[in-house]
C-alpha cells in the first residue's frame, strides 16, 4: 500500500507513513470497524515501511480488503488533510475554509458553510431566495418543484437499495418458495414511477447491477403474480381466510413490517408494496416505531420483516456483510439468513484475487440468491441535489457534494453554503 506524496496536514506538518501506519491499527482493532468492514480481520499487523509505504501482513488473501481500507482513520482532533479545514463548529453550522496546500490542487470556492435546518420546506425557501446555494437532500417528488432557471437537480445512482428484509427465523418465511413468490408478486416498474418519479433501477438481488462481473445474462424476478399465487398455494397458502379479532382484509398470508416513524419516503414505498401484495391475497401490516425502537428491534430479532434503504454495493463486501452465514459468523447478518451455497460463494469471491475465479463465483452467487432470496428486493436508490446554476458541478453522475472542492463558479468567486 503506497501513500500520496505531498499530503500535508491542515497545520502544515507531512503525513507520513509511521503517522499512518498507527492510525490504521488503531482503527482495524475497533470492535465496530471490524464490524462494518468485514475484510480488516485479515490484516495480522502493519508496519511503516520507507516514507510513502505501508506493508501490511495479511492471515489469507482478502479480496475485499483494498475497498476496506477506506474506513476512517482518525489522527488528532480537527485536523485532516483535505480541500477545506474546520474555522467553526456550533449550533449554527459548520465554517470551513480553502486549504490552499492541498494536494490535489487549491479549491477554487474560498469558504464553505454548512447550515442545519430543520425541514426542507425551510431549505427550499432559502435556496429559492438565494440564501443557500445547496440543499443537500431533494426526496424525488420535489425534483420538479425545486428545478427551475436558476437551480439545477443531479441526481446520482447509489449503492443503496430499498428492501423488505426477512426474519428467517420466524416459521412463515422459512419457505425459500414463499420468498420467491413475494419477489414475483410486486411490479417493481411500477412501485419506481409511482413512488420514486422514475428515480431508481428495479433490484431482484443484493447484487450491484454494474459491477463488472455482474451476469446480466442471469434472468432475474419479474413482476408475476399469477406465479405468485401458485407459489403460495403450492407452499400450502391456497385459501383466503378472514381474521376474526380484527377488521383486516381476507388473506391466505399475513405478516407484519417494521418501518420507522417519520420516513416520508419509506412510507410511500410500504403502501405501494401493501397494495400490490394484497392483489396476490398477502396482507401486510406495515407498524411505524421510533427509529431508535426500530434499531433495537432489528438487532434483538423482535420482527417479521422490516422495510428499510441497505448498503449493497458497488462491490461484494456490502452483501457479504448481511447475507452471510448467520450461524457461523452472526456479524450484521441480523436477519437469520441461511445458505451453505451464498455462503460458499461468498467466502469464493472473499478470497479470490483471480479474475475468472470471480467470474466463475459471481453468476452462480447470483442464482443462488434467486433461488432462495433473503429478502423481498424493490429498487435502487438515487439521491438528489439542488444546486445553483451559478456554479459549474462538473461530472453530473458523481455526487456533488464529494466534488465540491472542483466546483468553479459562472460568476464572480463567492461563498457556497449548503444545508
Amino acid at each position: 500500500m503506497y501513500l500520496r506524496p505531498g499530503v500535508l496536514f491542515h497545520d502544515g506538518t507531512p503525513f507520513t507513513s509511521t503517522l499512518a501506519s498507527e492510525a490504521l491499527t488503531r482503527a482495524i482493532a475497533r470492535p465496530s470497524n471490524r464490524a462494518l468492514y468485514s475484510s480488516v480481520v485479515d490484516v495480522k499487523s502493519v508496519r511503516a515501511e520507507g516514507d510513502l509505504q505501508l506493508v501490511l501482513e495479511l492471515s489469507q488473501p482478502s479480496a475485499f480488503l483494498p475497498e476496506d481500507l477506506g474506513l476512517p482513520l482518525s489522527i488528532g482532533s480537527d485536523i485532516g488533510t483535505g480541500p477545506f479545514r474546520l474555522v467553526r463548529r456550533d449550533s449554527d453550522g459548520v465554517e470551513l475554509e480553502r486549504f490552499d496546500r492541498y494536494y490535489l490542487g487549491a479549491p477554487e470556492i474560498e469558504r464553505v458553510v454548512v447550515l442545519p435546518s430543520d425541514n426542507l420546506r425551510t431549505s427550499w425557501t432559502r435556496l429559492l431566495r438565494g440564501e443557500v446555494d445547496m440543499v443537500t437532500d431533494v426526496p424525488p417528488e420535489a425534483v420538479e418543484f425545486i428545478q427551475n432557471d436558476d437551480i439545477q437537480v443531479i441526481s446520482y445512482p447509489r449503492g443503496y437499495q430499498f428492501l423488505i428484509a426477512f426474519n428467517s427465523a420466524q416459521p412463515l418465511f422459512k419457505s425459500a418458495a414463499v420468498r420467491r413468490a413475494l419477489n414475483a408478486a410486486v411490479n417493481r416498474e411500477a412501485l419506481i414511477a409511482n413512488v420514486l418519479q422514475s428515480n431508481g433501477e428495479p433490484a431482484t438481488g443484493p447484487i450491484w447491477p454494474e459491477h463488472w462481473a455482474y451476469d446480466r445474462t442471469i434472468q432475474p424476478f419479474g413482476y408475476d403474480p399469477r406465479s405468485a399465487i401458485s407459489m403460495l398455494e403450492a407452499a400450502g397458502f391456497r385459501k383466503l381466510s378472514v381474521d376474526s379479532s380484527s377488521d383486516r382484509p381476507p388473506a391466505r398470508l399475513r405478516f407484519t413490517c417494521l418501518l420507522p416513524a417519520n420516513f416520508t419516503l419509506l412510507e410511500r414505498i410500504g403502501l405501494e408494496v401493501q397494495k400490490q401484495l394484497y392483489d396476490v391475497g398477502v396482507d401486510v401490516q406495515f407498524q411505524a416505531v421510533p427509529i431508535e425502537e426500530y434499531n433495537l428491534r432489528i438487532r434483538e430479532g423482535r420482527f417479521q420483516a422490516v422495510l428499510g434503504e441497505m448498503i449493497s454495493g458497488p462491490s461484494f463486501g456490502r452483501p457479504f456483510l448481511f447475507w452471510r452465514s448467520a450461524r457461523q459468523f452472526k456479524g450484521l447478518n441480523v436477519f437469520g439468513y441461511e445458505n451453505p451455497e451464498t455462503e460458499r460463494q461468498f467466502q469464493i469471491l472473499r478470497a479470490s484475487l483471480n479474475e475468472a475465479a470471480v467470474r466463475s463465483a459471481t453468476p452462480r452467487l447470483q442464482r443462488a440468491l434467486l433461488d432462495d432470496p433473503p429478502a423481498l428486493f424493490l429498487a435502487w436508490s438515487e439521491r438528489a441535489r439542488a444546486v445553483r446554476r451559478r456554479y459549474d458541478v462538473g461530472n453530473s453522475d458523481r455526487d456533488p457534494l464529494f466534488t465540491i472542492w472542483q466546483w468553479t463558479e459562472n460568476t464572480d468567486r463567492r461563498i457556497a453554503s449548503t444545508q
